[in-house]
């Protein structure tokens, strides 16, 4: 079976331009890079299963060097530093990884648990691709949305404007 292509897609406001949506994509990467290598938490904030017995016995589980405390989902480092801004438009942004990728596949396999089986498990799914509607309120509030319209509002389209441009001009009218 072949690995589902793995990629979230979160709502923001539609007041956001092309360059606030790229910012806010890649806070929110940074943010869940840092909550899966850091606190190992998956989306939810809820820490990662622990390694089965098995795996822990295993030469690989030596070889990696892992440790039997910390589930981090870091080996190589490359599947988390992989997580990219997939698209973007009016009032979402898409992060995940590019689809039919290896790393793709590495994500696949720790979010459904299912580690190169053919049936997902829950007990070994790790599912880090995500945010909680909090933890992505507390990044939105590094970008404010509003405020130009709050700005207009206060002092007037036409004063605004002459503002911006440099004029102290009076209107005819």
């Amino acid at each position: 079976m072949s690995a589902k292509w793995q990629r979230v897609t979160l709502e923001i406001s539609k007041e956001y331009g092309p360059t606030e949506r790229q910012a806010i994509a890649f806070d929110v990467i940074d943010y869940i890079r840092k909550r899966t290598l850091r606190d190992n938490v998956d989306k939810n904030n809820s820490a990662f299963p622990k390694y089965s017995k098995e795996y822990m016995k295993s030469l690989d589980f030596r070889i990696a060097g892992k440790s039997k405390g910390t589930v981090n989902l870091k080996l190589s480092g490359d599947m988390l530093a992989d997580l990219e801004l997939l698209t973007h438009k009016s009032g979402e942004i898409r992060i995940g990884y590019q689809n039919g990728t290896e790393n793709n596949a590495k994500a696949d396999g720790n979010i459904r648990g299912t580690y190169g089986s053919s049936r997902p498990n829950s007990s070994k799914s790790r599912d880090f691709l995500g945010i909680t509607s909090n933890d992505l309120e507390k990044i939105l509030a590094k970008y404010p949305v509003g405020e130009l319209k709050e700005a207009t509002q206060r002092v007037g389209a036409r004063d605004l404007v002459r503002a911006a441009f440099g004029t102290n001009e009076e209107d005819d009218s």
